[in-house]
C-alpha cells in the first residue's frame, strides 16, 4: 500500500537520512578538527594543558621541556624565590619567581620568565621593535634584545635561527634589561 504518494514512512526516512548525513557531517569536522590541532604526523592528541598556575621544581621544568620538545628558558633558581608555572595551548610558557611567603596565582607582578613558539623569533622580534617604535639592542649570542615600550618591564629576547621568543619582565624595568643582557636567562637545561 504504498502507492508513491509518499506519507510518513517517507519523510521518517528522510529524517533518518538526515540524521544519518548529520553524523557523518559531524564525524568528519572532528577528523578534519584532529587532523589540524593534532599533535604530529603520527595523527597524536596534543595533551590537555592545565592553565592553572603551580608551583614546580627544576625537575619538572627538564621533564616539561622534553614534553613540549622546546627549550624553556629561565633566570636559573633563585632562593628562596619559588617557581610558578603556567602552560598555555599552543607551547607557550611562563615562569614567575614568588617570594616565599607568596602564594601561587597572587596576581601582583614578580620577575617572570615567558617562552614562545615564534616563528622566525628573531625577525618577528626585529619586526616589533620597528612597529612600536623601540630600539634593538645586542645581546648575548647576538640576539635581538628590546625593551617593549608598550608594557614598562618587559623585555623581549631572540636568538638567530631560533624559533622562541623570550619576554622577561620585572617590576623594575632595569632589572629585566640586566637579566637579558647579562645573559643569566637561558634554557632550563644549561642550569
Amino acid at each position: 500500500m504504498n502507492g508513491g504518494g509518499g506519507g510518513a514512512s517517507t519523510v521518517t526516512d528522510r529524517r533518518h537520512r538526515l540524521i544519518g548525513i548529520g553524523a557523518a557531517m559531524v564525524l568528519v569536522a572532528v577528523a578534519v578538527i584532529l587532523a589540524f590541532a593534532g599533535g604530529g604526523e603520527d595523527g597524536e592528541v596534543p595533551p590537555v594543558v592545565d592553565s592553572t598556575p603551580h608551583l614546580v621544581d627544576a625537575g619538572e621544568l627538564t621533564d616539561l621541556e622534553f614534553t613540549l620538545g622546546h627549550e624553556v628558558f629561565w633566570a636559573g633558581e633563585r632562593p628562596p624565590a619559588q617557581l610558578e608555572l603556567t602552560e598555555e595551548a599552543g607551547g607557550s610558557v611562563y615562569l614567575r619567581y614568588l617570594p616565599a611567603d607568596v602564594a601561587e596565582g597572587d596576581e601582583r607582578g614578580f620577575l617572570t620568565v615567558g617562552t614562545y613558539p615564534v616563528v622566525e623569533a628573531e625577525a618577528a622580534t626585529r619586526r616589533f621593535a620597528r612597529g612600536a617604535g623601540a630600539r634593538v639592542l645586542a645581546g648575548p649570542g647576538d640576539a635581538a634584545v628590546v625593551p617593549n615600550p608598550e608594557s614598562r618591564g618587559s623585555v623581549y629576547l631572540a636568538y638567530p635561527g631560533s624559533e622562541l621568543q623570550i619576554e622577561v619582565y620585572d617590576p623594575d624595568p632595569a632589572e629585566a634589561l640586566e637579566l637579558v643582557r647579562s645573559g643569566a636567562i637561558r634554557p632550563v637545561g644549561e642550569g
